[in-house]
């Protein structure tokens, strides 16, 4: 996994870029843990449009992160998941518990600054 960040004040931008799976999953968390601890961030916005599969040891990585900025009043937005991710938000009832995004720049809009 490769990932690059942006940072937009109490928001970041990752930039994902592989599978998100438990393989990948500890250098997900550096970077997440990374930026959470820098400047009092509480929003993440996951670019995910060239991530091509996310497995279930991440999607609960992912919504144990939501609960966590949850209580902070932040949140997780993903950007552009492809058809394959959107189907097992899906599946797993999932597709609520994410705003989903088109642009990142839509996703920053939604974040009251």
């Amino acid at each position: 996994m490769k990932i690059t960040a942006e940072s937009y004040g109490h928001a970041v931008i990752l930039n994902l870029t592989g599978e998100l799976t438990e393989d990948s999953l500890n250098v997900f968390r550096d970077a997440v843990d990374h930026h959470l601890g820098a400047n009092d961030v509480i929003d993440l916005v996951l670019n995910m449009e060239s991530v091509s599969f996310i497995d279930s040891v991440a999607l609960e990585y992912l919504i144990d992160l939501q609960d966590s900025l949850a209580e902070k009043l932040g949140q997780v937005r993903l950007v552009k998941p492809d058809d394959n991710i959107r189907k097992i938000l899906e599946i797993t009832r999932l597709e609520s518990t994410f705003e989903v995004f088109a642009d990142a720049g839509d996703a920053l809009k939604s974040i009251s600054v």
